[in-house]
């Protein structure tokens, strides 16, 4: 029997047209004779991609992809190495992720990845350090005694009227 090439694999939407066929065709949870053959002569597939695809829905109705953790490239950069690698760098030379990565080889993309995950975190320094003991005194030095408080009447100008005279 020659069918039609169209893809590699089934779209999620063909699966589940093969599905609802094939429950069609189901008597008390069981096929009925001929119903792969029937759905794929139907459907136009190969019986055996009729009867994988059965198969699937039968151990998993959501019917995930098989691709998944099998295809893409492999990590050369795992989250132990990536870890090893950033605490080997001393850290005057960790001010900055350019830093980082210029110290330990890896790519600004695989820092800032590792970085979103969770494997590496940021540890931020002050910027503008708390004040010393001896800072403290001397300003409190400069500034001997709380100004004076100023009283400020406070006019409430309830009793005045402004007319705006357009002309």
């Amino acid at each position: 029997m020659e069918t039609p090439r169209v893809r590699r694999e089934l779209s999620y939407e063909n699966k589940m047209e093969v599905v609802t066929r094939l429950q069609q065709l189901t008597i008390m949870g069981k096929l009925v004779r001929g119903a792969i053959s029937t759905t794929a002569k139907h459907m136009q597939l190969h019986r055996t991609t009729v009867s994988n695809v059965w198969e699937g829905f039968k151990h998993n109705s959501r019917m995930p992809s098989g691709k998944l953790g099998r295809v893409g490239g492999k990590t050369i950069n795992t989250s132990s190495i990536v870890t090893t690698l950033v605490s080997e760098v001393p850290e005057e030379q960790r001010s900055t992720m350019r830093d980082i990565s210029q110290a330990t080889g890896l790519s600004m993309r695989t820092l800032s990845r590792r970085l979103k995950d969770g494997t590496i975190e940021r540890k931020n320094t002050r910027l503008k350090p708390l004040l010393t003991d001896a800072n403290t005194i001397e300003r409190t030095a400069f500034y001997p005694e709380t100004p004076p408080e100023v009283t400020y009447e406070f006019d409430a100008m309830w009793d005045v009227v402004h007319l705006d005279e357009v002309v």
